[in-house]
This record gives structure tokens, C-alpha cells and sequence, in this order.
């Protein structure tokens, strides 16, 4: 990361922040970014990651809930599933670098309750997307 490049960062909420869930740019909450199979990645999360119903659509079953195999790091799951999404979304994360220079470098998650939040994942993938360029 250069000093030209500022770190992308995220906050629950912010004075000036980029609001990424469902309260704001609803195009980046883990409800709507699908994943190639039309499921999101919220579904993908609650249902495959933390194993409730594995291939299913029922997120609610895994809400709130901890895995069903202790063992897996949730952040390191939730994250792979942005990466690979903005990875088949490039366009989008193009503007979404450009809305959240334009906040501060700040994303917000109003609903974020833990550490696993989709304002997280993006600033990260952000940040990775930057060091990386075009």
C-alpha cells in the first residue's frame, strides 16, 4: 500500500461513512450480492459456513447461532465468500472504491453486531484490490 492510497477502513457507524447493508447501498448487504449458484451470501454464510443446512436457502436457520463444527473461522469463511464475489463483480467494487474515498475511506454496517460484518469484508477486499491494481 502506497501513501498515495489511503487504507480503506470500517466502522459500525460513522459520521461520514459509506453504509454498505440493506439501510444504504443495498447492492453490498450479504442479502443481495449473490454468489454464481443465485443463492446470497448471507445463505451461503448461515446455511454452508456455519453448517445448518448445507446447500439451502433457509439463512434464518444459522442466525445468531455459533457453527456446527466449532472449528471453523468464520472470518476467514465470510471472507473468502467476498472475495469471491467481488471478484465476479469488479465493476461494482470499482464504484464502491470510489463512494467510500469519497466517505472518509470509512464503509459502515449499521447492523454489524460482531467482527464478521460485510463493511469488514469490503474494506478489506478493497484494501487487497488497491495493492493489487488494475
Amino acid at each position: 500500500m502506497t501513501e498515495a492510497h489511503k487504507l480503506f477502513t470500517w466502522q459500525r457507524k460513522a459520521k461520514l461513512g459509506y453504509e454498505v447493508s440493506s439501510k444504504g447501498d443495498s447492492r453490498f448487504s450479504a442479502f443481495n450480492a449473490l454468489m454464481p449458484d443465485g443463492r446470497s451470501i448471507e445463505c451461503h454464510y448461515q446455511c454452508d459456513v456455519k453448517g445448518h443446512q448445507p446447500g439451502g436457502t433457509d439463512w434464518v436457520l444459522g442466525k445468531g447461532k455459533p457453527p456446527l463444527n466449532p472449528s471453523t473461522d468464520l472470518w476467514k469463511e465470510y471472507l473468502t465468500l467476498w472475495r469471491q464475489w467481488a471478484n465476479n463483480n469488479l465493476p461494482l467494487m470499482r464504484e464502491l472504491y470510489y463512494h467510500a474515498r469519497d466517505r472518509d475511506s470509512v464503509l459502515t454496517d449499521c447492523f454489524a453486531t460482531t467482527e464478521v460484518n460485510q463493511a469488514r469484508a469490503l474494506a478489506t477486499v478493497l484494501n487487497e484490490l488497491v495493492v493489487k491494481g488494475p
